[in-house]
């Protein structure tokens, strides 16, 4: 997985959500990356429910939008929506 794959994927907005309906809709497209990451087996740290992936520089490089982050967390909904949590929600 990758940016050019996420492109070729989803429908993507100028701003860089993912417009195509299921389980990433309305999340930033990276968000899709990190969940192959996961399951794919790729080591992140998993305490209830949440995934807490570091952002490598391989990952600022094909996401400058993470420019300002040192971490993504993501958790999947009861839904199935995958949807990425801030450090402040509770």
């Amino acid at each position: 997985m990758n940016r050019e794959l996420v492109f070729s994927m989803f429908q993507v907005d100028e701003a860089g959500i993912i417009r195509t309906p299921g389980p990433f809709e309305g999340q930033y497209l990276y968000i899709p990356y990190f969940w192959y990451l996961h399951i794919s087996g790729y080591r992140e740290d998993v305490r209830d429910g949440i995934i807490t992936f570091q952002i490598r520089m391989e990952d600022h490089a094909q996401f400058p939008e993470l420019a300002n982050q040192d971490v993504v967390r993501l958790k999947q909904q009861e839904n199935g929506m995958i949807v990425e949590i801030s450090e402040f929600t509770s």
